[in-house]
């Protein structure tokens, strides 16, 4: 991500009044062993926003492994792995079963990233996949106040 928008996520994170939106930081190991669980290659501004803020909420919830206490327990891995499931079932949105979940919008649509780095989500109820940000870094631009 450029040193702007990191500078802005952590002015809008480091503000007394959003502390609680911060989760922990992401190590190395926790990283490549959520990859190689779901057989991906996490993007690598995903990554560097993990590895500086976890789970945050930045005008968005964004899921690691250590989240804010603002957003669930559950993990990057965990959304992924109950999205890819429920999906497979009923054989809908393909395209899950090679990305990985970072996000759920109020009304249950899963947010995730493609191979192509690309943020896409699922409109359950339509079953209907659309790019909302062609890169993780533009999703974070544009949901940050």
């Amino acid at each position: 991500m450029n040193e702007n928008l990191i500078k802005r996520i952590e002015d809008f994170l480091f503000d007394k009044d959003n502390s609680l939106f911060l989760g922990k930081p992401a190590e190395d190991k926790i990283i490549t062993d959520a990859e190689k669980k779901l057989n991906v290659k996490f993007d690598k501004d995903y990554i560097q926003f993990i590895k500086l803020f976890g789970g945050s909420f930045v005008g968005l919830p964004v899921y690691a492994f250590s989240n804010s206490e603002m957003l669930s327990g559950q993990t990057v891995v965990d959304l992924t792995n109950e999205f890819r499931e429920s999906y497979e079932v009923d054989d809908r949105c393909p395209i899950i079963q090679s990305s990985y979940v970072i996000s759920v919008e109020g009304n249950g649509d899963p947010i995730m990233i493609n191979p192509s780095g690309e943020v896409l989500i699922y409109y359950h109820d339509d079953d209907l996949v659309e790019t909302i940000a062609p890169s993780f870094e533009k999703l974070i631009e544009n949901n940050l106040n």
